[in-house]
């Protein structure tokens, strides 16, 4: 695989880097995990994440190949790279995707980031005919303020270290950044078309909440290697956390999230700032009864990974269960059409195959629920694999593809969406997902609640 040309830096400067400061890079870098040429590669926002904040923040003995597999890739601590090359392989995608950016998207940028090869700390180089000593953040910097554009992480440092998996961070600390609020909306503005087909239900009141309550990946891990699957009531009396000689109870305490729960509740707190409403995020684990009790919610994750999706699954008609030959993840159809199967599965638990790797068919659920009460509507984003779980926040939140989403179950356009349940069928590939479409979908009576 031939390696993308560098891109042409200011000559006699190929070994400096810009000028740009810690917030300014951390800005453009996060510009560039936000555009379209990483929209669907949630392991490479991740690594580059990473490895921008391991460098800014000097811990070079995090650069390495051992860390990066360990900490952003899933490896496990001990793994030894001369056996598995995901990292140079996840680095070569990377630098393909960075050349991508800034020869498309970023053209306009006067500076680009670059990985050197055998190294993986980022370099920020301006471009030719820019002098190092210009403050090159300033054009980023404008676009930091434009009140459409902001980014949804202001002093994002804590973003790159719980965008790790099996890292153990305080993601409440992370979410706390999610919280929007616009105190110059009203609910008359928005987004328009889908967008406000769909969310603006949610926000018919001005500063209106929105909950979200996002995964609990060490959980479904414990879960896995201990070949068990525990309910709600086990999840919340903690007595897995505290099982004698259990050599997994460390991984099920630490408090992470993954990527792609990232990234999808950012973007939903982009979308409530614009239609003048907040977020309100929360760890699956510091989840209660109370807090779901009122109000809108979104439930990023399955059941295995964010418990309180039992809840509303006894009124579904795509149930997360298990494929019986391989013990994977499948939803099953409680009651299968014309044309459609009764068990969507992918080929194996994913760890143990190392199917992330290859390229197979995965699925994920988008439901929105009515509320029986004072509950309000429900969402839930789930899905059998990360990428799938991108992939069905990605429909829910872009407007083209929720366009997409809404046409093929039948919606008309300028209504409010009413309550259904689609099963989106993804391509999932290496560190991103393609082909996202809908093999069934079911829309329920108007005025069925759940929750009561």
């Amino acid at each position: 695989m031939q390696e993308i040309a560098q891109f042409p830096v200011t000559k006699g400067e190929e070994k400096h880097s810009s000028a740009l400061s810690s917030d300014q890079k951390r800005t453009l870098v996060q510009k560039v995990v936000s555009s379209q040429v990483f929209g669907r590669a949630p392991a490479l926002r991740a690594f580059l994440l990473y490895i921008t904040e391991q460098a800014i923040s000097g811990q070079t003995e995090k650069l390495k190949e051992q860390a990066i597999g360990a900490e952003v890739l899933g490896r496990k601590p001990n793994y030894d790279p001369a056996d598995d090359n995901i990292v140079r392989v996840r680095a070569h995608e990377l630098r393909e995707r960075l050349a991508r950016y800034f020869a498309t998207e970023g053209s306009a940028e006067p500076v680009v980031v670059t990985i050197p090869r055998g190294a993986y700390a980022p370099e920020f180089v301006p471009r030719e005919g820019v002098p190092v000593g210009r403050p090159v953040g300033a054009e980023v910097t404008e676009i930091v303020h434009e009140p459409a554009k902001k980014p949804p992480w202001a002093g994002w440092r804590w973003l790159a270290l719980a965008a790790i998996l099996l890292v153990a961070v305080s993601a409440a600390m992370v979410f706390s950044r999610l919280s929007t609020r616009s105190e110059n909306h009203t609910v008359a503005i928005g987004p328009d078309g889908a967008l406000r087909d769909f969310w603006g239900q949610f926000f018919l009141k001005p500063n209106e909440e929105l909950k979200v309550l996002y995964s609990d990946p060490s959980f479904a891990l414990w879960q896995d290697l201990n070949g068990k699957t525990l309910n709600l009531g086990e999840y919340l009396n903690h007595k897995y956390l505290n099982l004698k000689n259990d050599k997994f109870s460390d991984v099920a305490a630490r408090r992470v999230t993954s990527p792609a729960d990232i990234a999808i509740s950012t973007r939903i707190g982009n979308l409530a700032g614009e239609f003048g409403g907040q977020t309100s995020p929360r760890f699956a684990r510091d989840g209660s009864a109370e807090f779901l009790r009122y109000g809108n919610t979104v439930l990023i994750g399955s059941h295995r990974s964010n418990p309180w999706v039992e809840i509303y699954e006894p009124s579904l008609n795509f149930d997360l269960g298990q494929d019986p030959h391989s013990n994977a993840p499948a939803f099953l159809n409680r009651s299968p059409e014309q044309g459609e199967a009764q068990m969507y599965s992918i080929p194996a638990m994913f760890d143990t195959q190392r199917t992330e790797e290859k390229e197979f068919a995965s699925f994920g659920v988008i439901a929105l629920l009515k509320g029986c009460g004072d509950r309000g509507l429900t969402v839930l984003l789930e899905g059998l694999n990360m990428q799938a779980t991108q992939a069905v926040g990605d429909l829910v939140t872009d407007p083209q593809r929720l366009d997409g989403l809404l046409k093929s179950i039948g919606h008309k356009p300028g209504t409010t969406v009413a309550p259904f349940e689609a099963l989106i069928q993804i391509t999932s590939l290496p560190a991103e997902y393609d082909n996202p479409k809908v093999v069934a979908y079911r829309l329920r009576h108007p005025e069925s609640c759940v929750g009561n």
